[in-house]
């Protein structure tokens, strides 16, 4: 799992075919670290893009790329769409954490869902408030009913 592939992320478009690749063949999970660079990295749109997109494909995420995902939604210096790719990614991999039973991490659900509800109290765009809701509300479903992707 600690497989960084990706080089220079300069080269965009190469970047973006090589995850076009390990998407179809599956192998996402394999490439976390990787992935986690690519968003700490933050300067092209189509890569933090494609990669929280992606990133929802992901069956058992790390706590390296959970925690570039979380810290993407938090930032409020990236611009709102990729913050919202970033919630509807949480979304979707918090409760295959929990189904996958991964203990003893350092990246804490509880923290997320906590930040998520305080997002919700303060000054953010409606938008972002509706998707943070919607997630919030996805997530503890899933929690309820046993949790299925």
């Amino acid at each position: 799992m600690n497989s960084d592939i990706f080089g220079n992320l300069r080269e965009w478009r190469r970047v973006i075919e090589l995850l076009d690749s390990l998407k179809k063949c599956k192998k996402l999970d394999k490439h976390q670290v990787g992935l986690a660079r690519i968003l700490r990295y933050g300067q092209n749109w189509r890569l933090l893009e494609t990669v929280l997109e992606y990133g929802k494909e992901i069956i058992q995420p790390t706590d390296e790329f959970l925690q570039e995902v979380y810290h993407i939604m938090i930032n409020r210096n990236f611009y709102l769409d990729v913050r919202i790719f970033a919630v509807q990614t949480l979304e979707s991999l918090l409760p295959l954490r929990t189904k996958n039973r991964i203990k003893d991490q350092n990246f804490c659900e509880t923290i997320v869902v906590r930040k998520m509800m305080d997002i919700l109290n303060s000054q953010e765009p409606p938008i972002f408030h509706e998707v943070i809701a919607k997630s919030l509300e996805a997530i503890r479903k899933r929690q309820k009913v046993g949790i299925s992707k």
